[in-house]
């Protein structure tokens, strides 16, 4: 009983609202523009880095290298792909096999992809020359086009095993 008689007074009280005129919650003139001004980062001028670009060149040969093995494995796992059987028959298990072997083979490409990723986010943020980024952002280009071409190949040898 005097539970029930304190709820109902507090539940009294809560509906006591002094009145007048509430401010709005709506944005204030001020709350929809920001004073802030970018970063304007004057050019520092650096000098070209042969370590950089030497440090490109072989990331670019390990992405022809795995593209080469890669090429080189390709052509005998499409075929076992052609020719494999039923999921689980001898044939198919083939060419799993051989599939594998092609992922495998592109190996140096992908860690080649990483590592120019890798690179190019550690030289964004320190001075770096103009010419040496662009011929960083070049090679991560072309390997990223070389992996992508290769995944395409691995996906449909993939999907003509899996029928």
């Amino acid at each position: 009983m005097r539970f029930c008689f304190a709820l109902l007074v507090a539940s009294g009280l809560a509906a006591c609202a002094p009145a007048g005129e509430f401010p709005s919650l709506a944005s204030r003139p001020g709350e929809g523009t920001t004073s802030t001004e970018p970063v304007v980062r004057p050019p520092v001028a650096v000098a070209s880095d042969p370590a950089l670009l030497a440090r490109i060149a072989g990331l670019r040969g390990q992405v022809a290298e795995g593209d080469q093995a890669f090429q080189a494995a390709v052509g005998g796992t499409a075929a076992a792909a052609n020719r494999a059987g039923a999921s689980g028959s001898e044939s198919w298990v083939e060419a799993q096999l051989l599939l594998s072997r092609l992922e495998a083979a592109r190996r140096s490409s992908l860690v080649a992809l990483a590592d120019l990723d890798a690179l190019r986010l550690a030289r964004a943020q320190q001075p770096t020359f103009v010419g040496d980024f662009a011929a960083l952002e070049a090679a991560l280009l072309e390997a990223s086009e070389t992996v992508a071409r290769q995944q395409e190949r691995i996906d449909s040898i993939r999907a003509r095993l899996a029928r």
